[in-house]
């Protein structure tokens, strides 16, 4: 009864002390140093230095923080590669948009995908599973936006779902290594992503005629049978 008359003082001031925003930046430090299971929420007010009643007023609870975080983060990452797919772009332009919106997303809040990547176990299993489902449609989105450029010839002959893997793996681990004050921005990283991305999955042309020619021509035609018959191989 104490709590609830004291949460109800807060309303009136908390919105001033503090935002939801600043409530999950402030969690997401806390479970980074100490732990999921080592923060408390007075140890998030007092990183806040607001009273608890005032974080109860937004979350009564870390384990609604972390849903949240998790939400923010999983939900928005299906959203963005789901609208990359619907507007039909030709393949180069929706693998190099899908590769910057989810590696932009990553690199603005590295410190919540960190946590949200270590403390999945730790949600209700309702929520675990819109967040599992929301990584599988991710995955789901960029299969068929490489899968699109080897169909039409634009991409070489790959394993579209581990390419896929490896693409949000990439742009995942940059949550471990950025840092905002470094020398390239979000933006820009972000960027150069998605251009290694589309390098790294275009036809190559062979622009010299010549022995150097010759052997890249059949490197690159021994590669794609290697791997034609790998497709064909698991579809019998």
């Amino acid at each position: 009864m104490l709590l609830d008359t004291e949460t109800a003082m807060a309303r009136k001031t908390s919105k001033i002390n503090v935002v939801p925003q600043a409530i999950l930046e402030a969690a997401s430090n806390l479970f980074i140093q100490r732990g999921y299971e080592g923060t408390t929420m007075q140890d998030i007010a007092k990183e806040l230095d607001i009273s608890r009643s005032a974080l109860y007023y937004y979350y009564k609870n870390k384990e609604e923080i972390l849903v949240s975080l998790t939400e923010g983060l999983t939900l928005a990452a299906e959203q963005l590669a789901s609208q990359v797919v619907e507007k039909g772009k030709a393949p180069e332009e929706a693998l190099r948009e899908i590769v910057y919106q989810h590696a932009k997303l990553i690199l603005y809040r590295p410190v919540q995908f960190r946590v949200v990547d270590q403390a999945l176990g730790s949600l209700p299993e309702k929520q675990r599973k819109i967040a599992e489902t929301a990584r599988r449609i991710v995955l789901q989105r960029f299969t068929e936006v490489i899968q699109r450029g080897i169909d039409e010839g634009r991409f070489r002959l790959v394993n579209a779902r581990v390419t896929a893997f490896s693409l949000i793996g990439m742009c995942n681990w940059t949550a471990w290594w950025f840092k905002s004050a470094g020398a390239k921005s979000a933006e820009e990283i972000a960027e150069m992503l998605a251009d290694l991305s589309l390098h790294a999955l275009e036809r190559g042309e062979v622009k010299k005629v010549g022995k150097a020619g010759l052997d890249e021509t059949l490197r690159i035609l021994e590669e794609n049978l290697s791997q034609l018959k790998e497709v064909i191989d698991t579809q019998r």
